[in-house]
């Protein structure tokens, strides 16, 4: 019985008989995975080394499209198109330098450049043979140019020979004429030295007999004024004669009328029946009468403006006026300061109205500004009336110093006129004088709103601002040879006033 039971080595034995038959059915196992895995593996060695190669060529088929597209970036740009990668880069190159004719891929843009490039190269072959068509037609014509050109210089080479003859033919009498022209030149300077000295002679002599003319003109005004104060000669008449004379009522009739076509207020100054001559001067004139109404023909009443106690108005006194004439206008020129109450302010308006009230013209105006108006003196002024001159010495400023020298010469040129044109000067207290205009300061200031007294010239000058309105007490019956506040001397308007 004991021998038949198991013991401990037959467990052993059977656990390493199931052991090494486990470990037989492992390794068995093992071994054929491994040889599995060990054909797996030099498959996969072989792929890998199959696929090593294929990228190997597909890098070097990269690298080489690369180096044909131009762009060698590193990276494609499948995911990230930027002009850092290939694909980028190639697109920004196609849209630049394609432009119209870029397409999406580069095959598709080449073959349309080719398309174009071979248009070009038509277009190129085209214009190649007009310009061998023109080159030809060029060489025609140059040919038959080449014929008209060596036409035309053999043309000139005969030309310019002929030129050539002329021109020594020409030199020959230009020489010629040259020798004469130097012997007429030399002349010429001859006479021309001659000429000087003839002309300084002659400025010399000018200016000599010039000197003689101011010194004779001079001395012909001197004795012509001297001979005038002695012989009184006038070249004026009386325009008519005083008829009756009422002392009483200060009233004179004279011998004009409406035939004589005589206005109304006009003036005369009255003249002494032995007057020297009439318009000469201011001493013969005894008094100033202004018409008052036309009673016919040749008949007019007057009122005595003025007179003189020693020399009553009488009948058969001459009266004039150089205004008005028997049917002529008369002319006269104005020159100067005109001044005619002593005022210190310019009258010329006023002048003008008394002038042109009589129906006279003023044809030369010379201004206290310096200016002058008309076209000259001519035969048919009467007279030429001088006013004051300015005052040089008495300019503030440099302005109304040029201002005065400029009157005084325009002064001066009108006064050379007058004496030219034979043209009578007196002054513009003898023309009042012979006017029967009395002179008196004006009541009126212009801008005071007062009206002026003075509204019509000379019409309104006889009535003195102090008058009474009475006959002088030198012709009352009573008084007739008395005068209670007279001085024995000549009234300033006739006397004084032009002196």
């Amino acid at each position: 019985m004991a021998a038949s039971k198991p013991t401990a080595v037959h467990f052993s034995l059977i656990f390493f008989v199931m052991l090494t038959l486990i470990c037989g059915v492992m390794a068995y196992l093992n071994y054929k995975d491994l040889a599995e895995a060990n054909a797996k593996l030099n498959q996969a060695e072989s792929n890998a080394r199959t696929s090593d190669a294929a990228v190997r060529k597909l890098d070097e088929e990269l690298q080489a499209l690369k180096k044909l597209i131009g762009n060698e970036q590193d990276e494609i740009g499948l995911d990230n198109k930027t002009p850092n990668t290939v694909i980028g880069a190639t697109e920004q190159d196609i849209k630049t330098h394609a432009d119209v004719l870029a397409e999406p891929t580069i095959k598709n843009t080449l073959i349309k450049l080719s398309t174009q490039l071979n248009q070009t190269k038509n277009q190129l072959a085209q214009e190649q043979a007009d310009k061998n068509k023109l080159e030809a037609q060029f060489l025609a014509l140059k040919g038959e140019l080449d014929k008209v050109v060596d036409q035309h210089r053999t043309a000139r080479d005969g030309a310019e020979k002929d030129l050539a003859d002329t021109q020594k033919v020409k030199e020959e009498e230009v020489s010629a004429k040259d020798q004469q022209i130097a012997a007429l030149q030399k002349e010429n300077e001859e006479i021309l030295i001659e000429l000087d000295q003839l002309r300084e002679t002659n400025a010399k002599t000018i200016k000599d007999l010039e000197n003689k003319n101011n010194t004779y003109a001079s001395l012909i005004d001197t004795l012509r004024s001297r001979l005038t104060e002695v012989q009184k000669v006038s070249f004026e008449k009386p325009d008519g004669v005083i008829r009756t004379v009422d002392n009483s009522t200060g009233v004179v009739w004279i011998n004009l009328g409406e035939a004589d076509r005589l206005p109304k207020q006009m003036t005369f100054s009255v003249y002494r029946k032995a007057h020297q001559g009439i318009g000469r001067g201011e001493e013969d004139i005894i008094g100033a009468i202004e018409v008052t109404k036309i009673l016919g023909p040749h008949l007019s009443e007057a009122r005595i403006v003025s007179d003189d106690i020693y020399q009553p108005i009488s009948p058969g006194d001459p009266i004039y006026t150089p205004l008005w004439g028997v049917g002529r206008p008369e002319t006269f020129a104005i020159s100067g300061i005109i001044d005619l109450d002593g005022d210190g302010k310019s009258d010329m308006d006023l002048l003008q109205r008394i002038i042109e009230n009589a129906n006279a013209k003023i044809d030369n105006i010379v201004t206290e500004n310096g200016e002058r108006t008309g076209n000259g003196l001519t035969v048919h002024t009467k007279f030429l009336v001088i006013g004051e001159s300015p005052n040089v010495d008495s300019a503030k400023t440099d302005e109304q110093r040029d201002k005065m020298q400029q009157v005084l010469a325009k002064m001066k040129e009108i006064r050379e006129e007058a004496r030219l044109k034979a043209v009578r000067v007196i002054g513009i207290n003898d023309f009042l004088s012979y006017i029967g205009y009395k002179p008196q300061r004006r009541l009126h200031t212009p801008g005071s709103g007062i009206a002026s007294p003075i509204k019509a010239g000379a019409k309104k000058t006889g009535v003195s601002a102090t008058s009474s309105g009475q006959v002088s007490g030198v012709f009352t019956r009573s008084k007739r040879l008395k005068q209670q506040t007279s001085s024995g001397q000549t009234s300033n308007v006739f006397g004084g006033a032009g002196k």
